[in-house]
């Protein structure tokens, strides 16, 4: 009977520990790369992916290049590292979309699933892009406030307008794609607003592409500040847009350090809303909005999608997805790539900046 038991006994411990490894072994391990480390927006989704991975159980990697470093040789640098590590799926916010794909395709002749997230890149180098908004969700809500605002300066039809924007590399695929959106709504809803570019339509006069350098994007912030004004011949920039999680606030800093005479210009941007927090409370400051998504949820929504494509609970094709943050929609972009929409664009201002916490 001893005997019996024991056997029994050993025969369960057996079975736990072999339940424990298998468990172990069939954990998704699911490497996260951002454009860059260290700055708020990419610190919220990475929490985000956190609570996802935590939800989910599996193992997340996040790793980046330092803010100073963002380059797309860097986050090859980075990827070069991955490539022997057996990740299940790699979910990566490219600097430079057609200088990653190469890259991105080895991971995929590996079996390994390729997602992009805030940032894309070519439809053939990933399998899905987890896009925060559509551009033109985006375009919409920045040149709305930028419009709203030169209107209360006196702008319109009779009076036009000229509009300046600071976006990021001129390599980001996603902020090329919103400049050509505010663009395409500028000519439709507001032609009195003009943006001084090529016949590419994301470079010009008008547009600095100071990249991810937190001094450049400052330079490029004061350049356009000095420039600004409210004469309404052209010769001075009435508003400016800010792209970027850099390029907003250093717009707000730069004009909050013109001495003496401050110029009449309106500004806004896409940024986190504790980046700009204190400039919009600031009744002074003439960043009065800003315009995000909730970057918590795209870095938990990225990190989600991942594994529900690898469990088979997520279908790579035009439809829905029953996130944990709600029904989410999958669409097809015109480079013939699949999308996965977080949702519509957040205009924040003074009567609801304090309500967030990233």
């Amino acid at each position: 009977m001893k005997k019996l038991l024991s056997l029994i006994l050993v025969v369960i411990i057996a079975t736990t520990l072999l339940a424990g490894f298998a468990s172990a072994e069939g954990t998704y391990k699911i490497g996260m790369l951002p454009k860059f480390k260290g700055e708020n927006y990419f610190d919220g989704c990475y929490v985000g992916a956190q609570k996802a991975a935590e939800d989910l159980g599996i193992e997340l990697v996040y790793d980046g290049p330092n803010q100073s470093e963002a380059t797309n040789a860097k986050q090859v640098e980075i990827l070069t590292g991955w490539m022997s590590q057996d990740f299940d799926a790699i979910v990566v916010s490219p600097c430079d979309a057609e200088g990653i794909a190469p890259t991105l395709k080895q991971f995929q002749e590996k079996g390994v699933l390729v997602l992009t997230f805030d940032a894309d890149a070519p439809a053939d180098a990933r399998s899905m892009y987890v896009n925060a908004a559509t551009a033109r969700d985006i375009g919409v809500a920045l040149v709305d406030v930028i419009a709203n605002g030169l209107t209360e300066n006196g702008f319109g039809a009779d009076t036009p307008a000229r509009l300046a924007l600071i976006s990021g590399s001129g390599l980001d695929v996603n902020q090329n794609e919103w400049i050509l959106a505010m663009e395409a709504y500028l000519a439709e809803t507001y032609p009195w607003i003009t943006v001084n570019c090529d016949e590419v339509g994301y470079l010009g006069a008008d547009i600095w592409t100071p990249g991810s350098d937190e001094t450049a994007a400052q330079n490029a912030a004061n350049e356009s500040i000095a420039l600004s004004g409210d004469a309404t011949d052209g010769s001075q920039i009435n508003a400016i847009i800010g792209t970027s999680s850099m390029s907003t606030p250093a717009l707000a800093a730069a004009w909050d350090a013109v001495a003496g005479e401050k110029p009449n210009v309106v500004i806004t941007g896409l940024a986190t809303p504790m980046g700009i927090v204190d400039y919009i409370l600031d009744e002074d400051n003439p960043m009065d909005y800003g315009v995000l998504w909730d970057v918590n949820n795209l870095g938990y929504l990225a990190v989600e999608a991942a594994v529900a494509v690898l469990n088979g609970t997520l279908e790579v094709a035009e439809g829905t997805f029953a996130s944990n943050l709600g029904e989410k929609e999958i669409v097809m972009a015109e480079d013939g790539g699949l999308e996965l929409l977080l949702g519509a664009a957040l205009t924040f201002g003074p009567d609801n900046v304090e309500n967030f916490n990233y």
